[in-house]
């Protein structure tokens, strides 16, 4: 029963990643069928970002305080009912441009937390289902890769079948099926009341002490850092320098279609082959001597050289192979060092600064390439990857990747402070890495 409650917390992950991949392709096409201006689509779409963005930055206490059990179903209901609100206002009453603004920016908001309370939950399920934390962070990844990669697809096929509105409504029926199947793989999931957090804390406190963890966490901070770094880098590569080198390059947008396809399923492939051979290997040297080393950089190196479609796509599949296998490994490290009453806000606030440069990475990008040169870019970016890389070298904690994932023994352990005040029992043997006593399903 309780592998089953993990599978299904999977399953649930997938589906509605495939539903918000899906409502990011429809409602943009609903706009541009109903309004048949491309500025109403730009002016949607950010609205749908910055809800997500704002939504990410404070749900952290929410999930917390109520818990992933009922955080999840409740934000991926509302989240359907957004959805399916614009093709029954346009039916009815009739869309503005503001209120449309206003539906697609609540959406934006509440997906993103029903995602960050699944993965509050996977700790104590992965913890009472008796399997690795790699292959919980892995199984997790491998479903949000698979949602993405099949919703806008399928999306599009239904949009040649049905109308928008059709679709949106296809969208809503999925996204409320998540709800439900969220609702009974998380049912008994502990709150932050049953984690010992207290609850009569103001919403700044609480999200202060997410902030205060990170400063003393040093290792989760390096994560979050790197994350910040290659993401921005991610972004250039498959915004601005891939298409840029198919067109001027390759001449062929048919080309990039398959080049990004080619990596999107690759590295869903590395991440399944790490969900099943990850605990067996050693984290910090898969991390950095394999998947970042040989992930991100060939690509960039291949197309300075001038590379071919055949020899580029050898390259991506290769590439993208290795490179699926980092988010699982940096995801499970940061699944066991986190306390349970502070996760929510913890990887809220990670997940906002992992993806807050993704912008400027397409800004920059596109300037660069103008001003320095396609090829030019392509080889500054590859040593950018590389200076990346260095973090590890720089920083501190990262040997504490491979540290022993077992519950530390009474002499090991010593007290400290907790940001509100508090006591806490922290592993003398992973400094600022704080772990309560209480059985946490790490």
């Amino acid at each position: 029963m309780n592998r089953l409650r993990l599978l299904v917390l999977w399953l649930s992950t997938g589906t509605v990643s495939a539903a918000s991949a899906a409502g990011f392709v429809a409602i943009p096409w609903f706009v541009l069928m109903t309004t048949g201006s491309a500025a109403n689509v730009g002016m949607v779409t950010a609205a749908e970002l910055v809800g997500m963005l704002l939504a990410t930055a404070l749900s952290g206490p929410l999930i917390d305080r109520v818990g992933p059990a009922r955080t999840a179903p409740l934000a991926d209901l509302a989240a359907a009912l957004c959805i399916g609100a614009i093709p029954l206002a346009e039916t009815t009453t009739g869309l503005t441009l503001w209120s449309l603004m206003s539906l697609a920016g609540a959406f934006g908001a509440f997906r993103e937390p029903g995602q960050t309370a699944r993965r509050v939950a996977v700790p104590e399920l992965v913890g009472n289902a008796g399997v690795a934390m790699e292959r919980g962070a892995g199984g997790m990844d491998a479903a949000l890769r698979a949602g993405h990669l099949s919703g806008a697809p399928l999306a599009g096929g239904a949009l040649a079948l049905f109308d928008p509105p059709g679709v949106l409504w296809i969208a809503t029926a999925v996204m409320t099926l998540s709800a439900l199947l969220v609702a009974y793989a998380a049912r008994g999931v502990t709150t932050s009341e049953s984690a010992g957090q207290d609850t009569s804390e103001g919403f700044a406190r609480r999200f202060a002490a997410g902030i205060g963890y990170l400063r003393r966490d040093r290792l989760i901070t390096w994560i979050m850092v790197l994350l910040l770094l290659t993401n921005t880098l991610d972004l250039a590569l498959t915004g601005v320098l891939l298409p840029t080198y198919s067109a001027r390059i390759l001449h062929d947008s048919l080309a990039l279609g398959v080049l990004v396809g080619a990596l999107g399923g690759a590295a869903l492939t590395g991440n399944l082959l790490f969900t099943w051979l990850g605990a067996r290997v050693r984290r910090r040297r898969m991390l950095f001597t394999f998947a970042f080393a040989l992930g991100p950089i060939p690509p960039h190196l291949a197309m300075a050289a001038g590379s071919g479609f055949a020899v580029l796509f050898c390259v991506v599949v290769g590439c993208g192979l290795v490179a699926g296998m980092i988010n699982p490994i940096l995801a499970a490290v940061s699944y066991e060092r986190i306390p349970a009453e502070l996760r929510g806000r913890v990887l809220s606030l990670t997940t906002l600064v992992a993806q807050g440069g993704t912008p400027l990475g397409v800004l920059f990008g596109g300037l660069a390439v103008e001003g320095l040169g396609l090829r030019t870019t392509l080889t500054c970016t590859a040593l950018l990857y590389l200076v990346a890389l260095a973090i590890p070298v720089l920083g501190g904690g990262w040997r504490e990747m491979d540290r022993p994932r077992t519950r530390p023994t009474a002499e090991e352990v010593v007290v400290g402070s907790t940001p509100h005040g508090g006591q806490e029992l922290v592993d003398s043997s992973s400094p600022g890495c704080g772990r309560q006593t209480e059985d946490r399903g790490w």
